[in-house]
């Protein structure tokens, strides 16, 4: 039996429907093609499938025909809509121990957000990413909610706090200079993760909100829920992907390289994908194809490139299977 898919808070996803309403948006065209309906906004503390929520904030872009609209839509809030993953880092004594907390007890709301301080004590650096296919477009949620993240920095720290550095795993071609001016440093784009860098000084930053005697009862709570939360098993298909995506380049995407990594015969692999409703060719072909598209609209890679990166061997190969997926020529695409 596949393992169930891995779980989000869907908090985000409840603010953004009510934002739409007040924009106008009905609810049919709110909901129409995602996973969720109007139940979405009665819900108290929302979980919905990882996929899904990421996924629901990118509709949300492709319906207000806004690529900054995640960013824009935080401007202003905070993150204390996800109770106590939040809370439990407002109670530390400085920005440093926000920071920390807030890795500590992600896995309270979220399966698939990996936050990583190791770096912290050296560099000042709190990185994280989420645990989905590559194929799962998630730029407006990363930028939605590392805005609402630095805002409630800047909140609770009573001061303007800008990074030293901003890092986002996702491509971004186009409309730069707001965010860049709202974060206040340069954004590097098409990294292998999402990172912010802060000095000493700021990671000593005292918060407003600060209460020991809370901290201690929340995280108390907070190593409770860890305790009782199981974290389930990747499927089968979310790790096929993964490593597929790790060979692309190198042109070893194949059957016989990937069961190998999973330790089984490509027949056993075959076998195990066929009984998930999908094949080795399928998820790879559907894997260059999101990849794809996103190199194309999102970045400013040429041709040659984006093909090298797919594991093609030439420039035609990709033109050929692009033109099969959609009907048009790479070029063709970019361009439209």
């Amino acid at each position: 039996m596949a393992a169930a898919p891995p779980k989000h808070t869907a908090v985000f996803a409840k603010l953004l429907a009510r934002n739409l309403l007040e924009r106008g948006y009905s609810e049919e065209t709110i909901f129409r093609g995602t996973a969720f309906d109007a139940s979405l906004l009665s819900e108290k503390a929302p979980i919905a499938d990882a996929a899904d929520v990421l996924n629901f904030m990118e509709q949300a872009e492709v319906l207000t025909k806004n690529d900054l609209f995640g960013f824009q839509l935080a401007q202003g809030q905070d993150i204390r809509g996800l109770g106590l993953v939040c809370f439990v880092g407002l109670a530390a004594p400085n920005l440093a121990g926000f920071l920390v907390n807030y890795a500590r007890y992600a896995r309270v709301v979220s399966d698939v957000l990996e936050v990583d301080v190791s770096k912290l004590p050296e560099t000042g650096t709190v990185s994280w990413n989420y645990s989905v296919p590559a194929n799962v477009r998630r730029r407006q949620h990363i930028e939605y909610s590392s805005t609402l993240f630095l805002n409630t920095l800047r909140h609770y720290s009573a001061t303007h706090l800008i990074p030293q550095r901003v890092c986002f795993g996702h491509l971004r071609r186009d409309n730069i200079a707001p965010l860049e001016a709202f974060y206040g440093c340069e954004i590097s784009f098409g990294e292998d993760h999402n990172s912010f860098e802060f000095t000493a000084s700021e990671l000593e930053l005292p918060l407003i909100s600060a209460d020991e005697q809370l901290l201690k009862v929340l995280q108390g709570y907070g190593d409770q829920v860890l305790a009782e939360k199981s974290r389930e098993v990747p499927g089968l298909v979310f790790e096929v992907e993964r490593i597929i995506a790790d060979l692309l380049s190198s042109g070893t995407a194949t059957l016989d390289t990937v069961a190998a990594k999973l330790g089984m015969s490509p027949r056993s692999l075959s076998r195990k994908l066929a009984a998930e409703g999908t094949s080795f060719f399928r998820v790879l072909e559907d894997l260059r194809k999101s990849l794809s598209k996103t190199y194309l609209r999102d970045s400013d890679l040429v041709l040659a490139e984006i093909a090298f990166l797919l594991g093609y061997s030439g420039l035609s190969s990709f033109n050929d299977a692009f033109k099969r997926w959609t009907g048009y020529s790479p070029g063709q695409y970019r361009t439209t």
